[in-house]
């Protein structure tokens, strides 16, 4: 008997309809997400300064997102990498994530209107 050694791919989950915009820097994220009534919600975390206390505030920021179908991540090119990352381990698919180069500090209307596009 042959076997095979692919690994099955995990099921996506079904479309929630929902899509998320994060804008990270050095000092703050914001997040701009849809909800099920169909208003946005913004939500802005202070990124402290300190090294060692990063990781649990990306982690915060990548909870805040919740369960979309897309998440457009933009800011410094460091900052959001360890955010993307972190957003893949709380179980987020990869292919999820889209990302982009946008000079802050950003408004959360400018976030907004990215999050209609991202629609």
């Amino acid at each position: 008997m042959h076997g095979t050694s692919r690994t099955r791919p995990t099921p996506r989950p079904a479309t929630t309809g929902m899509n998320a915009v994060v804008w990270i820097g050095s000092d703050r994220a914001l997040v701009v997400r849809d909800h099920l009534d169909g208003a946005p919600s913004t939500t802005e975390v202070a990124i402290p300064r300190a090294p060692a206390i990063t990781p649990p505030v990306l982690a915060e920021v990548a909870h805040l997102i919740g369960d979309v179908d897309r998440i457009l991540v933009l800011g410094a090119d460091d900052m959001r990498t360890a955010l993307e990352r972190e957003i893949v381990a709380i179980g987020h698919h990869p292919e999820a994530i889209r990302e982009g180069d946008l000079v802050g500090p950003v408004s959360p209307e400018v976030l907004l209107e990215r999050l209609r596009r991202l629609a």
